[in-house]
């Protein structure tokens, strides 16, 4: 079910902020919750909520037996058992069909026939939406409990709302079980600013899907429809207008899952901070996706011996991460290249701050949002060709081409002031804005109402 669809907007969400809010007990609301949640996993498809349920029955069974057990060697062995089940459904819906094409087109090369059954049967696999999010989730689970960072939760209820709270379902943000258990605790009263606080955020959220996101992407598709024939500058402009998409889409998207969880009384991790903001690849990073870069330094590239181990081995540390964290956007080799492209970039900013280089704040900000654009180009095209044509239109190989249309150029000065003009949506003190700015955003969200019938589905649904 979308964020952006009227069904959820006029149905779903009016009754179930109503149905916890006449509950009266914690644990009734909480099997609520839990219960609205697999609803809203089954509206996509009904097979879905099975197998968030055996992720969570897998992961939350780990993390009770590392707990129990106290011989070292056993407890790794059944972390590392828990986290390949947990890992496992990830891996077989997401990745069998890319392993099993690749492995029929070597044996291909080879024999000259290649494994056309293997490739058949994985074809017909489905990706369920949310999966790599909430198996991520399980994963800092079990890894937490393991390190004794974390207690281990014994109330399988609590644990399966920490899985499948709506909110954060489906495209994040990544959430961590020691930041939300606690707020599992507390008795929720109806308290007017919060609600209102999360209506506003939800609703600025929305404004940013539908009303930038979903409008520069209607522009750029039009032009990436035909990569080879992007001058320098629609080629340009068509990029930039990808990335200023899909910040506004995936960070319309955190903000409507912050406001959702506000309304329940949740406060769910910020995930943005104005990326294009950043004046380095590790800044960049820092303020983009922000759980996820979290996650991979916490969960594997400090696991793999962070910088702890020379120089030689720390860049190859950031490549095998960001290369992971590629791959897991998409199987895909276009999301891997996407991946060691940041990978490089973090390797080499560290090489060039050793050597004391310095440029100007705004030169720095610039250089830093054209080479994160350059990295899109992998992460929005799929073909190697496709590739090939937008990177050559960028370096003017396609010629200068004609001007880009107007209303993309409006759209991305729009998109630039606010990216650049304005703090992030969660430093806003919400609470205590007054009627006038309450009643400026009900009229753009309406307006983003209004336009529902043509947004598109949010991007990072597809990871």
């Amino acid at each position: 079910m979308l964020f952006n669809s009227y069904v959820f907007l006029g149905v779903f969400l009016p009754a179930v902020l109503a149905g916890f809010y006449v509950l009266r007990r914690q644990a009734w609301r909480l099997v609520f919750i839990v219960l609205a949640s697999y609803v809203f996993y089954a509206y996509e498809a009904l097979w879905f909520p099975a197998l968030m349920a055996g992720s969570t029955t897998i992961s939350f069974a780990g993390g009770r037996l590392v707990a129990a057990e106290r011989d070292p060697r056993r407890r790794k062995l059944v972390l590392a058992i828990a986290i390949a089940g947990t890992l496992s459904l990830l891996v077989f819906f997401k990745y069998a069909q890319f392993v099993a094409g690749n492995t029929s087109s070597f044996v291909s090369v080879i024999t000259g026939r290649g494994l056309p059954s293997l490739k058949a049967f994985t074809e017909g696999i489905a990706l369920p939406v949310g999966i790599s999010f909430y198996t991520f989730e399980a994963i800092s689970y079990l890894v937490d409990v393991y390190r004794g960072d974390l207690p281990v939760e014994r109330n399988p209820l609590k644990y399966a709302f920490f899985i499948s709270f709506f909110p954060h379902l489906i495209a994040g943000p990544i959430v961590r079980y020691g930041k939300l258990e606690p707020q599992l605790r507390r008795f929720y009263r109806l308290d007017p600013d919060l609600l209102v606080s999360g209506l506003l955020l939800f609703s600025l959220g929305l404004a940013k899907k539908v009303l930038i996101a979903d409008q520069i992407a209607a522009r750029t598709d039009t032009l990436l429809g035909s990569p080879g024939q992007l001058g320098l500058l629609t080629s340009w402009s068509a990029m930039v207008g990808y990335a200023f998409q899909i910040y506004f889409d995936f960070a319309g998207y955190s903000d409507m899952a912050l406001g959702l969880a506000r309304m329940f009384g949740i406060e769910l991790p910020w995930n943005f901070d104005r990326p294009y903001r950043a004046r380095s690849p590790r800044e960049f990073w820092r303020r983009w996706h922000v759980t996820l870069s979290s996650w991979l330094r916490d969960y594997l590239y400090i696991p793999l011996g962070g910088n702890r181990k020379g120089e030689l081995r720390r860049d190859a540390n950031l490549l095998a991460t960001m290369g992971l964290g590629g791959l897991w956007h998409g199987a895909s080799f276009s999301f891997l290249f996407w991946g060691l492209w940041h990978g490089g970039l973090l390797a080499g900013h560290r090489h060039a701050s050793r050597l004391g280089l310095r440029v100007p704040a705004v030169v720095a900000t610039a250089l830093t949002f054209v080479l994160v654009t350059i990295g899109w180009v992998f992460f929005r095209m799929r073909s190697p060709g496709a590739i090939r044509d937008v990177l050559d239109g960028m370096v003017g190989l396609h010629g200068v081409g004609v001007a880009p249309p107007h209303t993309l150029l409006a759209l991305l000065t729009l998109a630039g002031a606010l990216m650049w003009g304005v703090p992030e949506e969660w430093r806003w003190q919400l609470g205590g804005w007054g009627l006038r700015r309450v009643a400026l955003v009900g009229v753009v969200a309406a307006v983003a109402i209004v336009f529902l019938n043509s947004t598109q589905r949010f991007i990072y649904f597809k990871f």
